[in-house]
């Protein structure tokens, strides 16, 4: 069969970060990110026989005409759309006008249809959505599609025989059975890569060279409230053999000759023997890369950091969420003040690049509390900041927090977006001062002279110091903005 996967265009031309397992947000400095998570989907159907397709629209600027040019050309048998919370919607239209040029069978999968399944098949007219990890699941249903149950008129009826799905069947939306997450993820092919327009992936900190992203573990064990990195992949780590990962690393520098990778994982360091082991076995190999990931402030120590400096750690990203030590009591992350103090020093000990970032009107949040974590930011001199409004994401904890709080002031997926965008309505804050609070944080921690020499400094070439214009130049318009 013909399987395409698709990232769908935005109707308003804006560009999205989304990722499978991730929640979704505007790109606020050209970024371009990967569609690995797609890219696994369709590398399981390669395995199968299947011609699969990647069409990021996104990424390649395909508009809706365009597209619907391309699916009525390929004529695919199926339709698998990555979705999200923000961008929902707009995705839901665009395989609307997919089916109105091109009867097709059509799925979503993303961590927002995965929280919310059955209002999003009554949002859409998706046949079927993926629910939660969906390597296995997609092989099952292409394997039933293959046999010619496309051509059937009971289609839910055959596709509710399928672990983790939500399928829309003659009487109704049926949830099968969850499926089980894959236990041993060495088993699963690498990304087809070959299918991804990967000269096309950048970010200003690669100084636009390509980049791709890498998952070494899946799962995330932490109970964050305004988090739903395990909604996907579950609460239990899952984590690669080092063997495979390296593989994979090695086919990445020699079939595409990208040496910019982002490890997509929030467990990178949890897993502390591991990640050294990890970290040694790249410089062993004589793995010559670049690299970036994120980590949580209480899973570093100097060592850990010198053997990611050795291995080629150029930057990594802490949630360090806020100053206020009741907040994040509140919101269960489970750190101290001090941690990010000590992490933060360290990286900067290592010779590695920080980025703190931080959530601005979790519950509990003040004016106070606010000015609080504005200066704990500057105090802490990470290399740099990114101030977040809280979002309540269907399958948070938070959200449910919110529902029952009476916080919510829209039920527009599209609004529901951490850059510039606020949801809540909380009894110490309205969502116009937490768009102000954000937007003055980011001039406070950016705008002051030491921090502007500071990035001034640490500019070594033409092309670097051309790429961090055009990034701050597009968070400047957004920082003045008067929406």
């Amino acid at each position: 069969m013909k399987i395409l996967f698709l990232n769908p265009p935005t109707l308003t031309g804006e560009i999205y970060m989304k990722e499978l397992g991730r929640c979704g947000r505007k790109a606020v400095a050209g970024e371009f990110w990967p569609q690995t998570g797609l890219a696994y989907l369709a590398a399981v159907v390669e395995n199968q026989g299947h011609e699969a397709r990647i069409i990021d629209s996104m990424a390649v600027g395909m508009g809706i005409e365009e597209l619907i040019h391309e699916v009525q050309a390929w004529e695919p048998s199926f339709i698998v759309a990555g979705t999200s919370t923000p961008t929902f919607l707009n995705d839901a239209e665009v395989l609307r006008r997919l089916s109105g040029s091109h009867r097709v069978i059509k799925g979503f999968a993303g961590t927002h249809v995965s929280a919310l399944p059955e209002q999003s098949l009554e949002q859409s007219d998706a046949d079927f959505l993926f629910i939660n990890e969906a390597e296995e699941t997609v092989k099952e249903v292409a394997e039933v599609l293959s046999k010619g149950a496309s051509e059937s008129a009971d289609l839910g009826g055959l596709l509710e025989r399928i672990q983790g799905l939500a399928v829309r069947t003659e009487t109704g939306i049926c949830l099968t059975p969850p499926r089980p997450y894959v236990a041993n993820l060495d088993m699963l092919p690498y990304p087809a890569r070959h299918l991804l327009p990967n000269q096309a992936y950048q970010m200003p900190f690669f100084e636009k060279e390509p980049f791709v992203t890498v998952i070494p573990t899946r799962g995330c064990p932490w109970q964050c409230t305004f988090c739903r990195a395990g909604q996907v992949w579950g609460r239990r780590v899952r984590t690669r053999s080092i063997e495979n990962v390296l593989r994979e690393i090695q086919q990445i520098r020699k079939e595409l000759g990208i040496s910019k990778i982002i490890f997509m994982t929030d467990s990178l360091t949890l897993n502390r023997q591991w990640a050294k082991e990890f970290f040694k076995a790249i410089v062993s190999a004589n793995l010559v890369f670049d690299w970036i990931c994120n980590s949580r402030v209480d899973a570093v120590d100097l060592e850990m950091l010198q053997l990611m400096k050795q291995a080629g750690c150029k930057l990594i990203s802490y949630g360090v969420e806020s100053g206020n030590q009741g907040i994040l009591d509140g919101c269960k992350k489970g750190i101290r003040l001090e941690d990010s103090v000590n992490a933060t020093k360290l990286t900067r000990q290592a010779g590695i690049l920080s980025m703190a970032y931080f959530v601005l009107g979790l519950p509990g949040e003040t004016h106070e509390t606010i000015n609080e974590t504005i200066a704990f930011a500057k105090n802490l001199h990470p290399d740099y900041v990114n101030f977040h409004i809280a979002t309540p994401f269907p399958g948070t904890a938070l959200y449910e927090q919110a529902v029952e709080a009476g916080w919510l002031t829209t039920s527009n997926w599209a609004d529901y977006e951490e850059e510039g965008s606020a949801v809540m309505c909380t009894a110490n804050l309205s969502p116009e001062e937490l768009r102000r609070a954000q937007r003055r944080a980011m001039r406070e921690f950016y705008l002051r002279p030491g921090q502007l020499f500071r990035e001034l400094k640490g500019i070594r070439s033409r092309a670097q110091l051309r790429s961090r214009l055009h990034a701050g130049m597009r968070v400047l318009n957004t920082l003045f903005r008067s929406k």
